[in-house]
């Protein structure tokens, strides 16, 4: 395991939130003034309660404790004043904290707000120097640089031109430029993609891609969820100055999407029965069973996955198929204890560990029974594979869904890295779509 690179311990950050303007003068005065007394005197006691009482604090942050290791891709998501922002500028030594430790090893480069850091009446040739001695590099070493941060700049004669002519992307374009330019330890990122075109975008999401593969560090804040799952391989979820979630992107999107829905009764009316699993089929999912196989397993499986079997249209165990054909995924599942909101689902990533769907049966509306210790139940998951032929690997997970929220909840059984699952083109005639995935789409004359 790589060594730790940021270390955040008991991190909180306070801003005084005065009662009018004037207290903003007459606060640190009575404050000067009772440092001139001797410490736990009466005169210093009083003066600091006068001091205190023209302002309250406010908490950006509270309590924050989290550990970076190198080269990992964190992501850091939450709604508007949740304190992303000023965690960012703390990690990049732009604040100072009120209480707690942060430890930071390594050149950091930090696209923060948009243009920091650049002198507006230069031009973006001498910001390019500036920010250069900023990073502790000489104007020759900068040089030497100059001709790629100008090409993936791309913004022309412009970088003869003061920056405060410049557009907000091509300002972008020359800030991103310089910072991934600079081959820092740390990079972060704080909502800078959003503000280019979608082609640079994309070349900035590849760049970034190079960049941890050689090692460095991601700390990218965004309101892009495709972002945060892509990029990174853990998120932070902070709500209210609190970290609220630490742990898989997918997950903590899910979190973040469900953390401030209304409180409503989600139980549903249960549908049938379950019928009982069959012999045959208990044997032909245990015969065909690809659990061994997993790369990764965790939970308690207090609801455990038994088995499970990849299927093709006849039946058949296979890991290959047709594109646009369908896939059978067979899972056979026990409670070791009661579960009363019991929920089943998958995964399927692409070769990039991309997550391309995700479903389970609270999302498809397929309201489980709740199970007593010892019941057992198979599902048949059958899943049209609508995407371009590569290679894909499937997740499992058993889970308990939380009553108020059918996005959240335990996971109980979670088995990763199966596969790989490989999708091909054989059929006579062109290719059904290009991209990722087929959307549905008509065609017709007007």
């Amino acid at each position: 395991m790589s060594e730790p690179i940021i270390e955040v311990r008991g991190l909180s950050k306070a801003y005084h939130i005065w009662e009018k303007p004037s207290a903003r003068l007459r606060s640190p005065l009575l404050e000067g003034l009772a440092r001139l007394f001797p410490k736990r005197s009466a005169p210093r006691r009083a003066l600091t309660a006068r001091a205190a009482r023209h302002h309250r604090d406010f908490y950006a942050l509270r309590d924050i404790s989290f550990t970076v290791r190198r080269g990992e891709a964190t992501g850091i998501i939450g709604r508007n004043g949740s304190g992303k922002s000023t965690l960012l500028q703390l990690i990049a030594g732009t604040l100072t904290p009120t209480s707690g430790s942060l430890d930071v090893k390594g050149r950091v480069s930090a696209l923060l707000e948009l243009g920091s850091g650049f002198n507006p009446d230069f031009t973006g040739r001498e910001n390019v120097f500036l920010n250069g001695a900023l990073f502790g590099f000489t104007r020759v070493e900068m040089g030497g640089k100059l001709e790629e941060i100008e090409a993936f700049a791309d913004i022309g004669e412009f970088i003869e031109q003061p920056v405060k002519t410049y557009s907000s992307g091509m300002l972008m374009r020359l800030a991103f430029a310089v910072a991934i330019t600079v081959q820092p330890d740390i990079l972060i990122i704080d909502e800078a993609l959003a503000v280019g075109d979608v082609f640079f975008t994309q070349k900035c999401v590849q760049r970034i891609r190079e960049i941890v593969n050689r090692g460095a560090t991601l700390i990218l804040v965004s309101h892009d969820m495709g972002s945060i799952q892509s990029l990174c391989d853990r998120a932070l979820l902070l709500n209210q100055g609190a970290l609220a979630f630490d742990g898989a992107p997918e997950d903590c999107v899910s979190r973040y999407f469900n953390l401030h829905q209304p409180r409503t009764n989600t139980a549903a009316t249960v549908i049938g029965t379950r019928p009982p699993v069959t012999t045959a089929a208990r044997a032909a999912v245990v015969a065909a069973d690809v659990l061994p196989k997993a790369k990764s397993r965790h939970g308690d499986r207090s609801l455990e996955i038994l088995a499970a079997g990849v299927f093709d249209g006849q039946g058949s165990p296979s890991w290959e198929f047709e594109m646009m054909h369908r896939v059978s995924v067979r899972i056979l599942v026990r409670a070791n204890r009661a579960v009363r909101l019991p929920a089943i689902g998958l995964q399927l990533h692409d070769r990039l560990g991309n997550l391309v769907f995700a479903a389970g049966t609270p999302q498809l509306r397929f309201v489980l029974p709740s199970f007593a210790p010892g019941e057992e139940t198979m599902l048949d998951f059958r899943l049209t594979l609508a995407v371009y032929p590569g290679v894909f690997t499937l997740s499992l997970d058993a889970a308990e869904y939380h009553e108020d929220n059918p996005n959240l909840g335990t996971f109980y059984d979670r088995v990763g890295g199966l596969g790989p699952l490989t999708v091909v083109h054989n059929a006579p005639g062109a290719l059904p779509f290009y991209g990722t995935a087929q959307l549905p789409m008509e065609i017709g004359y007007v």
